[in-house]
């Protein structure tokens, strides 16, 4: 069971596209549960916001202390003006590189669940989002327990509310920790949408076997396509990668890209997302 605790902070977070070439996916957007009804928008409201996920490449895994690219990580973020960014494999140097390079967006968890729970962070900008909910779960990575945090913004344009995981699943041979942690995964997520809108974000270490569970069992839909029906079965996207967003609830997908950084072995893959009308 995800624990959660619920909190008035004030937080939010904006992305801009770069030059690439784009793929556009129009993804079909579910019909509105009562709990997931906002107030009455404005007229002319802004009913998109931009999403991302980087594996930022820990600095264990290189020299250590890497302040130059932490601070190429930052600047990568404030050019792509990410409204709302899940980070897998932070460091406790790249964290605080990160936070002073990134002043105008909340971390969450940050330091708040001790060393174990560094490895995953949620920032976002406070001009679009608030905090009013935040969580976690507890799966095995690499033979370790560790803390998936999950939290609940306000989109203070719409009046909408959002869930956001962030993910990172066992690499390697280690199967049967990544199959336990995708099941909770799922349930986690389907326990939240009950109550609204979820996103699953990060890197599963897996590509079709974990879309295919996902948007099967938790009817979560992929920014860059694919789908699954009892119908038809799985229809994994093309190309796939082991970094993954997934969304459930009145959202629908567009304009994902998968671009190529220098700062990581991922590339950093964004969408923006957009508010059905309700």
């Amino acid at each position: 069971m995800p624990r959660r605790r619920v909190t008035p902070t004030l937080c939010g977070v904006l992305l801009a596209g770069l030059p690439l070439a784009a793929t556009l996916v129009s993804a079909p957007v579910a019909q509105a549960a009562p709990s997931e009804v906002p107030p009455r928008e404005r007229p002319g409201v802004d009913r998109t916001f931009s999403v991302a996920t980087l594996n930022i490449l820990g600095s264990n895994h290189t020299k250590g202390r890497d302040f130059r690219r932490t601070k190429q990580t930052a600047r990568l973020i404030r050019r792509q003006h990410l409204k709302l960014v899940a980070l897998q494999e932070v460091q406790a140097d790249q964290l605080r590189g990160l936070r002073r390079r990134l002043d105008h967006y909340r971390f969450w968890p940050a330091k708040s669940l001790g060393p174990g729970g560094l490895r995953l962070q949620l920032a976002w900008r406070p001009a679009r989002f608030d905090l009013v909910d935040r969580g976690t779960l507890t799966t095995t990575f690499s033979h370790q327990q560790r803390p998936v945090p999950w939290v609940r913004l306000l989109d203070k344009t719409t009046g909408r509310r959002v869930f956001v995981i962030n993910v990172h699943n066992s690499p390697g041979d280690q199967e049967g920790d990544r199959d336990s942690a995708t099941r909770k995964e799922i349930r986690l997520f389907k326990r939240l949408r009950e109550r609204g809108p979820a996103m699953i974000l990060g890197d599963a270490n897996e590509r079709r076997e974990w879309f295919c569970r996902v948007a099967r069992r938790a009817g979560a839909r992929a920014a860059n396509g694919g789908s699954y029906s009892d119908r038809d079965g799985c229809s994994p996207p093309h190309p796939m990668y082991v970094d993954w967003l997934m969304v459930g609830g009145t959202v629908g997908w567009r304009h994902y890209r998968a671009v190529d950084v220098s700062v990581s072995d991922h590339r950093l893959h964004r969408a923006i997302v957009r508010w059905a009308r309700l």
